[in-house]
């Protein structure tokens, strides 16, 4: 429910720190990068020391990281909270789909990550909504101090009912070190590309700030790879992408996930600031987007194991493109029938695309890198995400200008357009896959 309820809370956010979009984003991009750094070497820790131990750990650091996002006096304080809470986030992202696969056989995998899924898509679909109506009736402080009970809840059932898997994964552990050199710069290829992206809409791409940004990322990346192939225990295990459906279902993981992250920063700014929809209103009416995977993602999890994954892929990630393409060119006086059915395309879209995806990625992994795999899946995702709610919040800061609620939907258009334009690649990946 993490995403939803702080992309819900933003504009009133903005107001409550006087800030803009493009400063305010940070609350959830904090949260993405502090969530993305240590997710893959966390995922290699979890599987030489096993990964219920640190699901578990991360199921407890996380409702202590709300606590303090939620008595935050300003946006620094806010965004140092996110970062804390986002440590243990990465700690349960590093291993429910290694657990998930571990417990379920192949002919099954699909089955399991359409309902893992569905599940998601329940949590983030009622995040708006609840979101929205906490925010209604009390402050956007609500957001954080309503998820504790559900995390201490899931601590408790993890303690309770996963298998111990500490003995199945103590080989290896021995002369285990982390990657260090590799964390750190990777850390700096995210936030210069990050901070390229988002501060370039707003100052510029000829400021010396974002330039800065730029050549630091250009000059972190191919470092990064050098030593990742020298390294013993590399944070990126780029002998990975040697395999084409994995490599290819991350590239095209990490686009479908830009367009999901740009729609769900941009949203609330078109129906609460474009529309004057309240926040609970506008939660309902973002619903359906999600909630269809409650339908659609265990059938797309059952058709990818039986036809394969490229097709079901293909059609899930272009129809959630169509679907956001065709809201931008819905008027604001157009009947809201005609902006749900639109939504729930674009849901519907997601919805296919997600399980056939991470069915083909989790399916060409050897089961001792499992952790790792599935570290990488929820990096494409957290990555995909953050760049595009990244690059949604620069084309809308650009675009906003003093336009006030006609101006908001017009920019809210122009940043759904560029993300989804940039999104397509994803497509170009699915086909060049292979039948998977």
């Amino acid at each position: 429910m993490n995403a939803g309820m702080v992309n819900i809370g933003a504009p009133g956010m903005m107001e409550d720190f006087q800030t803009s979009a493009s400063l305010i984003v940070w609350v959830n991009l904090s949260f993405a990068m502090g969530t993305t750094v240590p997710l893959l070497p966390i995922s290699r820790i979890s599987d030489v020391f096993g990964r219920k131990r640190l699901y578990l750990s991360g199921a407890l650091i996380v409702p202590a990281g709300l606590a303090l996002s939620a008595i935050s006096q300003d946006l620094t304080q806010l965004v140092i909270a996110r970062i804390a809470t986002a440590v243990g986030s990465s700690m349960i992202l590093a291993n429910d789909n290694a657990l998930l696969t571990q417990a379920f056989p192949t002919s099954e995998r699909g089955k399991a990550q359409g309902m893992i899924n569905m599940a998601f898509g329940l949590g983030i679909g009622l995040s708006f909504f609840l979101g929205g109506v906490l925010i209604d009736l009390f402050d956007w402080r609500a957001l954080f101090w309503a998820r504790i009970p559900a995390h201490l809840l899931l601590a408790f059932s993890v303690w309770r009912f996963v298998r111990d898997d500490t003995r199945d994964t103590s080989e290896g552990r021995n002369g285990y070190s982390i990657d260090y050199i590799g964390v750190t710069l990777l850390a700096v290829v995210m936030v210069g590309s990050l901070l390229a992206i988002n501060q370039g809409g707003r100052l510029g791409l000829s400021s010396p700030f974002v330039v800065a940004a730029i050549a630091t990322t250009a000059l972190a990346l191919p470092a990064l790879i050098i030593m990742e192939r020298r390294a013993n225990f590399p944070v990126l295990q780029l002998d990975l992408f040697k395999n084409r459906v994995f490599s290819s279902g991350i590239t095209a993981q990490f686009f479908a996930q830009m367009a999901h992250g740009g729609w769900n920063f941009l949203a609330p700014f078109l129906l609460i600031t474009g529309m004057g929809y309240s926040a609970s209103i506008a939660g309902l009416i973002l619903l359906p987007f999600h909630t269809i995977r409650l339908v659609l993602s265990p059938i797309s999890g059952a058709l990818s194991d039986r036809f394969g994954t490229r097709s079901t892929s293909l059609v899930g990630h272009l129809t959630l493109l169509c679907g956001l393409i065709v809201l931008t060119s819905l008027r604001t006086d157009a009947p809201i029938w005609q902006y749900l059915a639109v939504i729930t395309i674009g849901g519907a879209g997601l919805s296919v695309f997600l399980p056939a995806n991470n069915s083909a990625i989790m399916g060409f992994v050897p089961r001792d890198s499992l952790s790792s795999a599935s570290g990488f899946l929820a990096t494409s995702r957290m990555i995909g995400n953050s760049m595009g709610m990244a690059l949604a919040a620069a084309v809308y800061s650009h675009a906003i200008g003093s336009g006030g609620l006609e101006g908001a939907v017009n920019a809210v258009s122009q940043g759904i357009t560029v993300v989804v334009t940039v999104s397509a690649i994803g497509l170009v990946a699915i086909i060049l896959r292979g039948r998977g």
